[in-house]
């Protein structure tokens, strides 16, 4: 299968490109420069040039490779886990995950691609009780920060799935741990806790109620 990867460099799709080629599937990654052509045709992966928001350009990548499938790993998430790196980010992410996945869009379209994965999130569904599942509501009604990450979401969904030019597939991803994440003893959180900047809930002893009500509100 002719696989077509934009977001390939990120903690998920570097993995998933390894997978890909073991599996003997042809992948193709879209990056921004062809600073990176040389590593990947290393690791069997050819590497296509496009800026994830140049709509002409990601159609031409999409239409000159033509595959049987792309998928959207798309983010533009900060190198530090903070609150302010994370609002920082916020609105150049948004516009990478929905303009960039409107783009693949375009060139799916205009290259006949049968099937389309997207990037989703598991943090969004709506206050509840027991365990949500994927039938669950997003939280539009929600704090105005989470019930606009919940219409960016279902945004993303809606774009990808019930169309009949296309087979849709989006995943609800929770928080990564391993290499290239923000959870390894080298990475973000590691350097955070070393340097004793990580805040410490309830005095290093956790908490019980308040946090499990608030676990539960938010069924994460």
């Amino acid at each position: 299968m002719r696989v077509f990867i934009a977001g390939s460099t990120g903690a998920i799709g570097r993995p998933l490109m390894q997978l890909l080629v073991a599996d003997r599937h042809i992948v193709f990654a879209m990056v921004r420069s062809a600073n990176a052509s040389a590593r990947l045709s290393n690791a069997g992966v050819e590497a296509v040039v496009a800026a994830a928001l140049d709509a002409g350009y990601v159609e031409n990548a999409v239409v000159r490779v033509r595959p049987d499938a792309i998928i959207n790993e798309l983010t533009s998430l900060p190198r530090h886990y903070t609150p302010a790196d994370m609002k920082a980010a916020e609105e150049r992410d948004a516009q990478v995950r929905l303009q960039g996945n409107k783009n693949l869009l375009a060139g799916a379209r205009a290259a006949g691609v049968r099937r389309f994965m997207v990037q989703s999130s598991a943090f969004w569904y709506a206050p509840g009780d027991g365990l949500a599942d994927e039938t669950e509501p997003f939280a539009f009604e929600a704090s105005p920060a989470i019930a606009a990450g919940s219409r960016r979401y279902a945004e993303l969904e809606s774009s990808v799935l019930g169309r009949n030019h296309i087979e849709g597939v989006a995943l609800r991803y929770g928080f990564f741990y391993g290499p290239g994440t923000w959870y390894t003893p080298g990475g973000d959180i590691g350097e955070q806790v070393r340097t004793q900047r990580l805040p410490i809930i309830g005095e290093g002893q956790g908490c019980r109620v308040g946090c499990m009500s608030m676990t539960q509100r938010l069924r994460l």
